[in-house]
């Protein structure tokens, strides 16, 4: 680990803003600055229902649905009390989180992804007063309810029936807003007079995790603003232009950049019906702007590779990219008008899309700005509220994070100058702190500093490169270190794999083997072997893959086993892999079938699975 005492701190750079910015001290401030600004434009486009009309709201509807919803919450007797949020996302879902945040109490946004076990743990952890949850947890709720006698409430973001109103403490989110519209045209002004503490925990948000993992984030007003104005201070975007919200807002990555930051800047919210209806999304809503993580990017440029090799075009736009590319280095920039097909399934006006999550493949960040989009590939962690550094309007490289956020300084903490160092963060977006885990608080802030657990470098010119985490490097036994990252970006790159996992098999003699799970990709394995079964000619075509990879890394980074298949790994909902899961799993297999690495290298694990299933010893 690289929590030492004797650490320093070198390489410190701080960001600086390119736009003035409007200030805002806190979400309510800001609510009330959209409103005043930008009142009759149109903050959000959503459905009910996926099969339902369009429906839109205004600034000025937003702004008095949070003080009315707020205002009942208030007179029910929830004032500061701890409102959890559950539930796909939905205009009902920010106009909750909204209210709870800027003066009804404490908003918790969970993950709508969690098994009920783990909700109910959540709930308990927090200490949660009020739950207000979408229709499809309706039994959960009940559930619970049976057992958990801290919540005074639960509040359904549906139209509720008569049922589900009978029962003692549930409650639906339009029969409370109904009811804070009555109290506010009856001149109850408790709730929009409250005063805002920008320096007070108002949002407790669970990192990625199981509920015995993960951590609870405290975040203030001062937090969430910052990266808001810092993210205003890089990234031009205008009023009325469009983004589309895919992401789940629970997640910090999507609630500040894909929510309060177009919010901020009197944008329209397009939200999605669904990752399954994002084409028809993409054609109807037409977004300038999109937030996402790599995954749904790499979807979108092969979808589009993929038409272009089936009308045998490819290879014609290739040539054209980069003709095109060298005359926008000159200053004549045609890219969105001759590639304007391909931006069509994108909705035709996509200008400029935001990743972060993880790292972008740097092929398909430079496709996209082939065609005229720009790539902001940002870094941060719910620690820090999240954004810490991206790409910005005055320069983008590929491979790299960025910059710094206006305000935000960064640094990179070093045992010796020759050993890796730990990204550090320095200003007003770092947390307040994990909640009720004082000893994790001051192991991750120390003098000012949040230390991020991700390993990385800046350059000389100023940008921050993420090499990995350091939890996830492998530790070997002479004492080098190896980061998986750099390796299953080697892997990840042939052309028939989809992702990949490498990590450290410790074996009975102590040293530690480099290994790897492969996930290939089962249509384009199929025009390379004979078909996916096909084991034999798969391992001989990996065999060859990982013999080439090993050439270009040191003798002690070269991968010694590996196993294949076609499932995909194990992710959290912002789509990181849950490398302690699956490395779990595979441990598990090894042990149940009284076996190592080694005798199983080069092997089908989804076979090897199902094998173990049926309690089949060999293969």
């Amino acid at each position: 680990m690289l929590k030492e005492n004797k650490q320093n701190i070198i390489n410190v750079i701080e960001g600086k803003p390119l736009y003035k910015v409007a200030k805002i001290e806190d979400l309510k401030n800001m609510i009330n600055y959209c409103r005043t600004r930008y009142s009759d434009n149109i903050a959000f486009r959503f459905r009910k229902t996926p099969d339902s009309e369009i429906e839109y709201k205004t600034y000025n509807q937003f702004a008095r649905d949070i003080n009315s919803f707020g205002s009942a919450l208030i007179k029910m007797g929830f004032k500061d009390n701890r409102i959890a949020i559950i539930g796909e996302n939905r205009y009902e879902w920010i106009v909750s989180y909204l209210a709870a945040v800027n003066g009804a109490g404490i908003a918790i946004p969970l993950d709508r992804m969690l098994p009920p076990n783990e909700i109910e743990a959540m709930l308990e952890r927090a200490d949660a007063d009020v739950i207000v949850y979408s229709d499809d947890f309706q039994s959960v709720m009940e559930d619970i309810s049976r057992r958990n006698k801290k919540l005074k409430a639960y509040i359904c973001m549906n139209q509720s029936s008569e049922e589900q109103l009978n029962k003692t403490g549930f409650h639906s989110f339009y029969e409370i807003l109904k009811y804070g519209e009555d109290l506010i045209n009856n001149g109850f002004n408790e709730y929009i007079n409250l005063k805002i503490n920008p320096l007070s925990m108002r949002i407790l948000l669970f990192t990625s995790g199981t509920s015995s993992q993960s951590k609870a984030v405290m975040l203030c007003h001062k937090n969430i603003c910052a990266d808001i104005m810092g993210l205003g201070g890089i990234v031009y975007c205008k009023p009325g232009e469009s983004v589309l919200s895919i992401l789940p807002l629970h997640h910090t990555f999507e609630n500040t950049v894909g929510l309060l930051f177009p919010l901020y800047l009197g944008m329209t919210i397009s939200i999605c019906d669904g990752l399954k209806y994002i084409n028809k999304n993409l054609d109807e809503y037409k977004p300038d702007l999109l937030v996402g993580v790599p995954l749904i990017y790499d979807k979108f440029k092969n979808r589009m590779i993929n038409e272009l090799k089936k009308r045998k075009l490819y290879r014609k736009v290739k040539l054209l990219m980069k003709l095109f590319n060298i005359l926008s280095y000159l200053g004549l920039d045609f890219r969105r008008k001759i590639f304007r097909q391909l931006l069509e399934p994108l909705g035709g006006r996509l200008r400029v899309i935001v990743t972060g999550g993880a790292a972008m493949d740097p092929d398909t960040a430079q496709w996209f700005e082939n065609i005229g989009v720009k790539v902001y590939q940002g870094y941060g962690l719910t620690e820090t509220s999240p954004v810490v550094a991206g790409g910005n309007d005055r320069r983008r490289k590929k491979g790299t994070c960025g910059e710094p956020l206006p305000g935000v300084k960064i640094g990179i903490a070093v045992n010796d100058k020759k050993g890796p160092g730990e990204i550090v963060v320095k200003g007003d977006t770092v947390m307040l702190g994990y909640w009720n885990n004082e000893e994790a608080t001051r192991e991750a802030i120390r003098d000012g500093w949040f230390y991020t657990g991700d390993l990385g470098y800046i350059d000389k010119k100023g940008l921050l490169h993420v090499t990995g985490r350091a939890k996830s490097m492998i530790v070997l036994k002479n004492g080098k270190k190896v980061f998986p990252e750099e390796l299953e970006n080697y892997i990840n790159q042939l052309g028939f794999v989809k992702e990949s996992l490498v990590w450290g098999e410790i074996t009975k003699k102590g040293t530690v083997e480099i290994c790897t799970k492969i996930i290939l990709d089962k249509d384009k394995i199929s025009s390379m072997v004979k078909s996916p079964d096909d084991e034999k000619g798969i391992r001989k075509l990996l065999d060859q893959a990982i013999k080439d990879i090993n050439k270009l890394v040191p003798v002690y980074k070269a991968i010694r086993y590996y196993v294949f298949g076609y499932e995909e790994l194990i992710k959290t909902t912002s789509m990181k892999i849950k490398r302690y899961v699956e490395t779990a799993q595979i441990r598990e297999i090894l042990n149940n079938m009284a076996t190592n690495i080694k005798d199983l290298a080069g092997k089908n694990i989804d076979k090897l699975k199902e094998m173990m299933a049926k309690g089949i010893q060999e293969y």
